[in-house]
């Protein structure tokens, strides 16, 4: 351990999760804060780095809760950062974001950073930081970061520059995790693509359900008692390109002129707002599907998001960029079997069960999954039940444990 480095059981943690400052309180995205509260279980102290979004990007689709409570009743120090994503905004910064380092690292005993790349990236600075103080510092990650979809470009100069821009995060966050003193990679996707790279590599999860929204196995039992005449199908997430919504139109359009089904309805549920949101309302209404399927925008109260899932028959999921989204575990939590495209992370996570899935961006192959399970209520149960077996390995106690352990062993 380097010279007067604390050995308090403190954290200092850089996540690009952004922060807001309205009326001069501090909010964060509303999961991030429990995310906060897992940190505060697993270590003494905990200080959290993280960039404020300007009022003018904020983005209205999120939702938003102060972390005075965090602040106040559990020590949690919070620590804004400037929002240094364009090149001007970087450079004009980064000295200052330096200094905050500097100072803060020698302060902690334990180092983990999220947010890594080029311009505004703060968690790369944080590590360049920590190799010049001689700490050792941990990373995480929940994307694969140099393949994320990129916006279409007609300027010939700006496509020139994006290229450039995509080339210097991955070299950024290359040499960041080669690096890092252990390396701690959310799914299955993200861990195949960096691990290879890092020293200790870790596979964990990302999950804020505890173990009391588990479904209890009583509640399951009845729901698998219906006998319905409608098969209800849900996603809960963004409506945004990465989700994949239009493929989970095109498939669940196929699935309800199946013939397949007989007299058996399909009813299926986006819930989640996002910039897609009225696009995909507006080609519901063009495919005349608004007896079927909606798109009713967000639910902030968690507890009715837990019980929509749980009173659910499947989960229908389209994602289409290597990432590991939390919902696939919050409905097999929920004993709600998983039906989608194709990925080493889904496909890790039912290795034992609860899901299955078809070839990424073939809607007409899903759609073929979704009817199988949707008409065979034996073998949609038998799912259900593998799914809930499964997903009892997912709550947030049972995640973030290892996850601290491999910080506090590590780094």
């Amino acid at each position: 351990m380097p010279k007067n480095q604390p050995r308090d059981g403190s954290l200092l943690l850089e996540v690009p999760v952004p922060f807001r400052v309205k009326d001069g309180v501090t909010l964060v995205e509303s999961q991030a804060y429990q995310g906060l509260g897992g940190w505060l279980d697993n270590f003494s102290r905990v200080s959290v780095c993280a960039p404020v979004v300007p009022e003018y990007l904020v983005d209205a689709t999120m939702s938003w809760t102060p972390v005075t409570d965090l602040v106040a009743g559990r020590g949690l120090a919070v620590h804004l950062l400037p929002w240094g994503y364009h090149p001007r905004a970087h450079f004009r910064t980064v000295g200052a974001v330096r200094a905050t380092f500097r100072e803060l690292i020698p302060s902690h005993q334990h180092l983990c950073f999220a947010n890594l790349g080029v311009f505004g990236a703060w968690g790369s600075v944080a590590a360049q930081e920590a190799v010049k103080l001689d700490r050792p510092y941990s990373i995480w990650l929940d994307w694969v970061l140099h393949e994320m979809p990129l916006p279409t470009q007609t300027n010939p100069l700006k496509s020139v520059w994006q290229k450039v821009s995509l080339a210097l995060l991955k070299r950024a966050v290359f040499r960041d995790i080669r690096r890092s003193a252990v390396g701690l990679f959310n799914g299955s996707s993200v861990y195949q693509a960096y691990s290879p790279l890092c020293r200790v590599p870790k596979l964990v999860h990302d999950i804020h359900l505890r173990e009391k929204d588990i479904i209890p196995q009583a509640q399951l039992d009845a729901r698998l008692a219906r006998v319905p005449t409608t098969v209800n199908v849900l996603y809960v997430g963004r409506v945004h390109e990465m989700k994949g919504p239009v493929y989970w139109l095109d498939c669940l359009e196929k699935v309800i002129a199946s013939k397949a089904l007989g007299n058996l309805e399909v009813s299926a549920t986006w819930l989640g707002d996002g910039p897609l949101l009225e696009e995909m309302r507006g080609l519901v209404r063009e495919r005349g599907l608004e007896r079927w399927i909606a798109f009713p925008g967000s639910e902030a109260d968690r507890n009715i998001v837990v019980s929509i899932y749980r009173e659910a028959d499947l989960f229908v999921f389209c994602h289409v960029t290597p990432e590991s989204p939390r919902n696939l575990v919050e409905a097999l939590m929920s004993g709600l079997p998983i039906l989608g495209f194709d990925s080493a992370y889904a496909r890790d996570l039912i290795r034992h069960g609860g899901g299955v899935t078809a070839p990424m961006k073939d809607s007409a192959a899903l759609a073929e999954v979704v009817a199988t399970y949707a008409k065979d209520a034996a073998a949609r149960h038998q799912l259900s039940r593998a799914a809930l077996a499964t997903g009892k390995e997912f709550s947030e106690e049972v995640v973030f444990t290892p996850r601290s352990g491999y910080i506090k062993e590590f780094a």
